[in-house]
């Protein structure tokens, strides 16, 4: 049959060869024919085939017979199956007793779960390293924990250009400001700094006044530094205006900053009486002292120790970011003198939640301050109440 075959397939090349002789115009295509098999007949037609071929057509290449490759057999796909679980013995197998000599399994040993980093700031990252002995005081009920790093990304040392101001609410030389849109005068009481400049507004402070209006109210309203000089207060800003250059209403910070005025409850009626009563939570007072004078002081009193606080700053580190959180709380650092008759200035911290103002007691967390206006050191050590 392989004598046959060869023949056969001899016999198809040379037509095939006899075909290809024949004048045409000369092309660029080899003519490859694939011989399966391996055998000397298969290769003696080859050679018959090569005898009988006349000269291939100039520009063609030469005629190329190679054997067909093997088949590749195809390879299974890899199993994408997950591996299996580990057989669980039943109780019947753990039960069962072990033969003699057969080395018993002892169970890994449990690695120790890693220490949890100390916690870090909310905003700027910064890790406590101070004992947990520096960062309490007291106990049970009255027991308080502090923030030894700051969480402000603003600084105190920004809101220099409030020093003149400072330094006229603690001499008691309060500045007569003036509702523009009513006309109604009044004097200062305190600044609350801390809050701007942020991503929806630039560097400015707020101001609470007591208004000769009657009744007579706590209003406030922001104070900024000038355009053209960061570091000097703008004067015109002391004033309220409600619309021009200067227009300073507290628009939608009114709620936030309400809170504070509320404390006092100045010309309230029985209502704010109730109000400014439930923010002490039975352990402080406010009062506005002076009201008929000239230069009014903003006075928080401690029931129980009996302690005057004479605020003429409030500093916010930290407060409610989510308007729809459920509990809505600002904390950082009261400033205020003791006398208000002497040059000597303190820092404490308080906590406001949930309208329901904390300033704890303990003559630890009570800091002196320089000068009227504090430095970045009142920044740590506020109250963590989370």
């Amino acid at each position: 049959t392989r004598t046959s075959s060869a023949r056969h397939l001899q016999l198809r090349l040379r037509l095939a060869a006899i075909h290809c002789s024949r004048p045409r115009e000369p092309s660029r295509h080899s003519l490859t024919l694939t011989v399966c098999g391996e055998s000397p007949d298969v290769e003696s037609a080859c050679e018959g085939l090569n005898s009988h071929c006349a000269p291939p057509p100039l520009g063609s290449r030469p005629l190329t017979i190679a054997p067909a490759a093997r088949p590749v057999e195809p390879v299974a796909p890899l199993s994408t199956a997950p591996p299996l679980a580990p057989k669980t013995p039943s109780a019947a197998e753990l039960m069962r007793p072990r033969p003699e000599g057969a080395a018993r399994r002892e169970p890994s040993p449990r690695q120790p779960s890693p220490r949890r980093s100390p916690r870090s700031s909310r905003k700027l990252g910064r890790s406590t390293s101070a004992s947990s002995s520096e960062l309490s005081f007291g106990s049970g009920s009255s027991a308080v924990r502090l923030l030894p790093a700051p969480l402000n990304k603003n600084r105190v040392c920004e809101y220099g250009w409030l020093t003149p101001l400072l330094s006229s609410l603690v001499a008691s030389q309060a500045a007569g400001v003036t509702d523009l849109a009513s006309g109604t005068p009044g004097a200062t009481l305190f600044v609350v700094c801390g809050g701007c400049p942020n991503s929806f507004c630039g560097m400015q402070a707020v101001l609470y006044t007591h208004m000769r209006s009657s009744p007579p109210e706590l209003d406030f309203w922001w104070i900024k530094p000038k355009k053209e000089d960061g570091s000097t207060l703008e004067r015109a800003t002391l004033d309220r205006h409600s619309k021009g250059e200067h227009k300073n209403d507290p628009g939608r910070s009114r709620a936030l900053y309400a809170q504070f005025a509320d404390l006092f409850a100045v010309g309230g009626g029985a209502e704010a009486a109730a109000r400014a009563s439930r923010a002490g939570g039975g352990k402080l007072r406010f009062e506005v002292v002076g009201a008929s004078g000239p230069a009014p002081r903003a006075l928080i009193v401690d029931v129980e120790s009996r302690a005057h606080y004479y605020i003429y700053l409030i500093w916010q580190e930290d407060w409610t970011s989510n308007p729809f959180a459920r509990s809505k709380y600002i904390k950082g650092k009261l400033v205020y003198q003791r006398d208000p008759t002497l040059p000597e200035y303190f820092a404490r911290p308080y906590a406001y939640r949930d309208g329901v103002l904390s300033v704890p007691p303990h003559a630890e967390l009570e800091e002196a301050v320089a000068e009227p206006m504090p430095t970045d050191a009142i920044q740590s050590r506020c109250l963590d109440d989370s």
